[in-house]
């Protein structure tokens, strides 16, 4: 049986902790690699790290100076031993088979990715239902796998959620201390794999956490989704330029997210930049790429959206604030 390493980085998480490795530990693949990543923790999590080591010779434990998600999830990387890699995040858990669903699908399809769904929960771990239904899908070939990342809603770019051939990362990490760490780092995972197969269960669970990242208020780190983007469009311009447009509506979604939370916050400025400074910065992001946003998959409201910005990007985050004052 082959063996799979499963990297979890962990910070500050000691309420949620023990779900997520008891998840792990309890999965029906048991070739398991398992490494946590104590991210210089200042609770009981380096503690717990080394009860569950003690408790289950599959689990190793790296201590460290705090670094950031990326810095840990590389810690991770470069010490597995495994022929696949799987992330969990700490606060999330995953249900009982999800990592021998994965490693199946996998196999029947010779992938070098298998994406499942994501189920959300709420703090306290309870299902959130959002009756959405998914199908199985494989694509086949590099150019069609990245067309299919760059517009397949199902392909998402976080990552956690997948099982990977361990030699993609041969030469991919993850860029420490960036926000979005995943937008700079999926996209060269797919160009590098031949196959990839979009498994229709929702086997990762997800929680729902007011303080994460995707959620907090406006900071100029939120930014880097944008930089993110425009890597990946440049990426794309250089060795996949058919899909340069879509890389390119990219952009402009990335900047939807910072228009939006640029105009919910409050006050002027922002770490010493007036939101006036940070909302022009954003309006030459829609002069320059919003036909390509348009001629994309997204919806219809975030079309409206960017087209309002497009036009007159102040007076739309002006029009929102208002609720928010």
């Amino acid at each position: 049986m082959e063996k799979i390493s499963v990297v979890v980085p962990i910070y500050k998480v000691e309420s949620y902790l023990k779900e997520c490795m008891d998840s792990i530990l309890a999965q029906s693949y048991k070739n398991l690699e398992i490494i946590f990543v104590d991210d210089g923790s200042p609770d009981n999590c380096p503690q717990l790290c080394d009860q569950y080591a003690a408790y289950d010779n599959r689990v190793k434990v790296i201590h460290k100076v705090n670094g950031g998600l990326s810095d840990a999830r590389n810690a991770g990387i470069g010490c597995a031993t495994g022929d696949y890699i799987t992330f969990v995040d700490s606060d999330d858990f995953i249900k009982k088979n999800m990592i021998e669903y994965l490693f199946n699908k996998l196999h029947e399809y010779d992938a070098d990715i298998a994406f499942c769904q994501r189920v959300n929960v709420d703090e306290s771990g309870a299902i959130l239902s959002d009756g959405k239904t998914f199908k199985d899908s494989v694509v086949r070939g590099q150019q069609e796998c990245m067309h299919q990342f760059l517009t397949n809603p199902n392909m998402d770019t976080v990552a956690w959620g997948k099982l990977y051939k361990i030699t993609l990362f041969n030469d991919v990490r993850y860029p420490v201390g960036k926000y979005h760490e995943d937008v700079y780092t999926t996209y060269k995972l797919v160009a590098k794999s031949s196959c990839i197969v979009t498994c229709s269960e929702g086997m990762y669970c997800y929680r729902l956490r007011p303080e994460s990242i995707t959620s907090t208020s406006f900071k100029l780190k939120h930014l880097d989704i944008i930089e993110a983007n425009k890597e990946r469009s440049e990426f794309m311009k250089e060795h996949f330029p058919m899909l340069t447009t879509f890389a390119n509506a990219g952009i402009v979604y990335a900047t939807n997210q910072c228009a939006l939370r640029l105009a919910k916050h409050k006050g002027p400025l922002i770490e010493n930049r007036t939101k006036k400074d940070i909302g022009e910065e954003l309006q030459q992001y829609y002069r320059m790429y919003e036909l390509d946003f348009l001629k994309g998959s997204s919806g219809t409201l975030a079309k409206i959206f960017s087209l309002a910005a497009f036009i007159n990007l102040r007076f739309v985050i002006w029009v929102i604030g208002i609720k928010y004052r």
